[in-house]
């Protein structure tokens, strides 16, 4: 039995993986002063990150400011899920599981599931099971891995991959570092006096995503160092749990990166790290200096 899989660009899915795997991937939009930019193979990230300001101007806060470079971004349309189901379909597949953005921080999986429901209609021996990573980026990219061992293994049907997919979902943690608030009020995603009093005490928020998928406060800091050691502390329970392998996900700054994967060293040094660059969905609205650490706590049986 052949089973297709199907992911969107939030992902960070790399493109030669998911060619060798026949993964298709539905492609995010950014838009750049009304220029339509692409989220697929040929989208170039460092020129990206280059557009947005430098910070120093953004702290002085004038007016013009205001209309300075923010991102738009837009999830995948039906008919771009639509054109991977099909390649799927002409393919010879019956049998496709989607793995998407969650609903919290994208449309993505709205678009998938409305793709999937047309063209079950339109062929009615296809079956498409959508997933929700709860997340983006890394953990996307480890529930796709997971379905590819699970598929190769032979044992089970799309419909029960989906199902361990959703509740594998649940043992991934993101935990995000943002070491500043400006993009999060220039996207008008925080208000004005959150934004001005989290400048006075320069804080920098720590987030996480709930089992909703939905991005929820876990704590701040003053300090991009130490932010980063709160990140490895928060994605361990404190220490108490041991991480299968960390994935950290970075924009425009390799730099925090590296940091922090000496920081992960120091604490675990046999673990296997994973330096993700995130394309401009993810962190377009975060901030490409925002830094990810996601640690895998998903159930051995589905990997042996």
């Amino acid at each position: 039995m052949t089973i297709g899989l199907v992911t969107d660009s939030g992902s960070d899915l790399p493109w030669d993986f998911a060619k060798e795997n026949n993964v298709k991937i539905a492609c995010m939009y950014m838009y750049v002063h009304e220029e339509e930019l692409r989220e697929d193979e040929n989208f170039d990230r460092d020129a990206y990150y280059k557009l947005f300001e430098d910070e120093k101007a953004f702290l002085h806060i004038p007016k013009l400011n205001l209309y300075s470079f923010v991102p738009k971004t837009s999830q995948p349309n039906p008919k771009d899920y639509t054109d991977a189901y099909m390649e799927h379909i002409k393919e010879g597949t019956k049998d496709i599981v989607v793995v998407t953005v969650s609903a919290g921080l994208s449309g993505s999986i709205n678009s998938a599931r409305l793709a999937a429901k047309q063209v079950m209609k339109q062929f009615v021996d296809v079956n498409i099971h959508v997933v929700s990573s709860l997340s983006a980026s890394a953990p996307e990219v480890f529930l796709i891995r997971m379905a590819l061992k699970l598929i190769k293994k032979g044992k089970h049907s799309a419909e029960e991959i989906a199902e361990i997919l959703t509740q594998q979902a649940l043992k991934i943690k993101t935990i995000i570092l943002l070491p500043t608030l400006r993009y999060l009020w220039k996207g008008g995603r925080l208000g004005t006096s959150k934004f001005l009093m989290g400048a006075v005490l320069r804080k920098k928020p720590i987030v996480t995503m709930n089992e909703e998928g939905n991005v929820v406060t876990a704590g701040s800091t003053t300090d991009v160092q130490k932010g980063l050691e709160e990140s490895l502390k928060l994605s361990t329970d404190d220490f108490t749990k041991v991480p299968k392998n960390i994935a950290i996900v970075y924009g425009s700054r390799l730099d925090y990166a590296n940091n922090m994967a000496d920081i992960i060293k120091k604490r675990y040094p046999e673990m296997e790290i994973e330096l993700v660059q995130s394309g401009g969905s993810v962190l377009s609205h975060l901030g490409p200096e925002s830094i990810g650490v996601i640690s895998d706590y998903t159930d051995d049986e589905y990997w042996n």
